[in-house]
């Protein structure tokens, strides 16, 4: 008891002491791996989707850049609408000019808070040049709510249409408002594209941003062009996008105001996103988010605006919603606006405390398991002890002498017996290990010749492979060169680029393109000759009726599924060849029948061989095409619109053939029946035997 079970209780012990330890030491790798991926992947995604905006953005701004232009050579030009035009515009009762109807264009509102006069109206003529170009580039971009031009005198011309005498205030100063004096002289000198905070559209739109350019004369400010994005817009672009760890993403302006927030940031900033405005009047002045959405007066993002003044780009830890939160920015150049992405801790970290948890709970079995087996089992060797231990010594230098005879190569030997059954036995049966491992060793020497030999081949393969991707590089190398200098060409000259020209680039590209799809045609081709040549895996044998449920389970929703297996149990080769089949004959059940269509797969005895049917309900082979279905690369004329190469049923059938066996089709207009046989390898009696 003393020399032999005490220390072994104090190893076990010390197995489960080890256990605690080593669990709490992955635990705090764990939790430093992912704070480490999450710390990448969440600034990975920041930078990329800032990155993505910034771009989106700047396309806007180059578009608002170039109306600007355009609106400049139209108020210097002497653009004369038709009488019909002119005919849509009129005073209101209180002396503003507007349009008093729609054609489907555009509208504008000269407002009273100036007289109106023969020069303010011969300017409406001019800029009503205008109207193709707005409509033109309004519909170029989904994303686009409206497009306008204010002037410097409260004239706005505007598409789409709005009923401008009901939802404009009367006496409109224009130049009031964030959408015009943020690109004037005194806050941008620079005279480039800026964005405005989020603001309430005076034209009806609800919420919105927006891309302003000034429009000058000389020195002489004329007015602004602008682009209009709904916060909807821009919300929705967040909502695209598909964060681990429950994370979610907003904007943020210059000075700190939140421009988007999607749902899932509503709940933690206790804040409900702006989007749409009731207009129970009009708006006559700036109308911006509350105090709320500015995350500078936020007493709870005091970390976060620090960290964001600190660098453009970072990531930092802070409490939230009352709980530890992991958040990333990235700067959106052309506005200065920040992608933050938030994501709570704990549910970064969920998956490695449920783990530590689960481990706990095997570290408590196993002490409580442990501490009942030893109850027990002293109370058994304190009546045994005394009674083996004079009976044990003769047999034990019996069966230690085996031991040293076997370990030094004699595996056939032979034990004279013993009184206790339990040594008897033990003799016995090591007079059998010994026979069994010579039998093992002369197998592991035949294994050893075989492993030998296939290793040489896969060093052959390996060789070839890598000439095949030598060969592939450089077949490969030379398309995307193609490609990559005709997209550099018409990067740099598509301004000039006539559409033939194009059309010319296009085509070259495409060229390269159908090469480098070639190339990966014959790739797949290799790969699939490869796998039906390749000699069977004599490893053992499995239950055919057990392989067949579980590569079907892989495969086909429950609720799609039918299984007729044997009743006896049929042994097979456990290699790869049928489960390969098998699969891919599945995978083409699923494809083409018809949705929700039942699949039925039997297992059925014949002779020396086992029959493996599967039964669909798609629309069947014309009788025509069912003797080429199989062929490499041969698919029918119902398989149009169906993702496929046509190699599935051939490999299947090699396969097959590889292992003994064959693969048959039958069809007609109620479904597809495909008969996989292979050979018997055992039968359940002979197990038993």
């Amino acid at each position: 008891m003393r020399s032999a079970i005490i220390p072994l209780l104090v190893i076990e012990l010390s197995f489960l002491a080890v256990y605690w330890v080593s669990n709490l030491i992955i635990y705090r790798q764990n939790i430093a791996e992912l704070n480490s991926l999450s710390h990448d992947y969440l600034s990975d995604v920041a930078r990329r989707e800032a990155q993505t905006i910034d771009t989106s953005l700047a396309d806007v701004s180059r578009r608002t850049k170039t109306f600007a232009l355009l609106t400049q050579r139209a108020l210097n030009g002497s653009f004369e609408p038709t009488a019909e035009d002119k005919a849509r515009y009129g005073f209101s009762s209180d002396g503003a000019f507007y349009t008093k109807r729609d054609i489907g264009t555009t509208a504008g509102f000269y407002s009273n808070v100036r007289p109106i006069g023969p020069k303010e109206i011969a300017k409406v003529w001019k800029l009503a040049a205008l109207e193709p170009i707005m409509i033109d580039i309004a519909r170029s971009d989904t994303s686009i709510s409206s497009i306008y031009f204010n002037s410097h005198d409260s004239y706005n011309l505007i598409y789409p249409y709005v009923d401008v005498i009901r939802q404009y205030p009367r006496r409109m100063a224009i130049p009031t408002y964030n959408f015009y004096y943020e690109a004037d002289a005194a806050h941008n000198p620079r005279r480039v594209p800026v964005w405005t905070d989020a603001y309430v559209d005076p034209a009806g739109h609800g919420w919105m941003v927006s891309s302003i350019v000034p429009v000058w004369e000389g020195n002489s400010l004329e007015g602004v062009a602008g682009i209009d994005l709904t916060l909807d817009t821009v919300v929705n672009r967040l909502l695209d996008l598909h964060l681990p760890w429950d994370a979610y993403a907003l904007l943020v302006d210059r000075k700190g105001g939140i421009i988007a927030l999607p749902p899932a940031g509503e709940r933690d900033f206790g804040l409900k996103e702006l989007t749409d405005h009731h207009y129970a009047q009009a708006i006559r002045s700036d109308t911006f988010k509350p105090d709320q959405f500015n995350l500078r007066k936020r007493a709870d993002m005091k970390t976060l605006v620090a960290a964001m003044g600190r660098s453009p780009d970072g990531v930092t830890e802070f409490t939230f919603a009352g709980a530890p939160h992991l958040a990333s920015f990235a700067r959106i150049a052309g506005p200065d606006w920040r992608l933050v992405v938030i994501a709570p801790t704990a549910r970064i970290h969920a998956k490695a405390d449920a783990l530590r948890q689960k481990f706990e709970t095997v570290g408590l079995v196993m002490l409580a398991a442990l501490f009942f087996f030893y109850v027990l089992f002293f109370m058994f060797l304190n009546r045994r002890a005394s009674r083996m231990s004079a009976r044990i010594a003769a047999p034990l230098d019996q069966i230690s002498a085996l031991f040293q005879r076997i370990g030094t190569g004699d595996y056939r030997q032979t034990f004279e017996g013993s009184e206790v059954e339990e040594l008897d036995t033990l003799g016995h049966r090591l007079v059998e290990t010994g026979k069994r491992l010579g039998a093992a060793n002369e197998s592991i020497r035949t294994q050893q010749r075989t492993v030998s030999l296939a290793l040489m081949r896969q060093r052959a393969a390996n060789e070839e492979q890598v000439r095949f991707v030598r060969i592939m590089s450089h077949e490969l190398r030379t398309p995307l060169s193609v490609i990559d200098s005709g997209a550099q060409i018409i990067d740099r000259k598509a301004e000039a680029m006539s559409a033939a020209d194009l059309r010319k680039r296009a085509g070259r590209l495409r060229s390269s393109v159908q090469t480098i799809s070639n190339l990966l045609s014959r790739l797949v081709d290799n790969a699939a000759v490869d796998i039906a040549s390749s000699p069977r895996d004599q490893r053992g044998v499995i239950d055919a009726n057990l392989l067949v449920r579980e590569v079907a389970a892989s495969h086909i929703p429950q609720e799609r599924l039918g299984l007729e297996l044997a009743t006896e149990q049929l042994f097979i080769s456990d290699g790869p060849a049928f489960p390969i089949a098998l699969s891919a004959v599945l995978d083409n059940c699923v494809r083409y029948s018809i949705e929700d269509g039942r699949i039925t797969i039997g297992v059925h005895p014949d002779g020396e061989a086992v029959h493996v049917t599967v039964v669909d309900k798609g629309p069947g082979i014309p009788g025509a095409e069912l003797a080429f279905i199989g062929q490499r690369f041969y698919r029918g004329r119902n398989s149009t619109g169906i993702e496929g190469t046509g190699m599935g049923l051939y490999i299947a059938r090699k396969l097959m053939m590889s292992a003994g066996g064959d693969l048959t089709l039958a069809s007609d207009e109620t479904g597809t029946t495909v008969r996989i046989t292979l050979p018997i390898a055992l039968r359940e009696g002979d197990l038993a035997a």
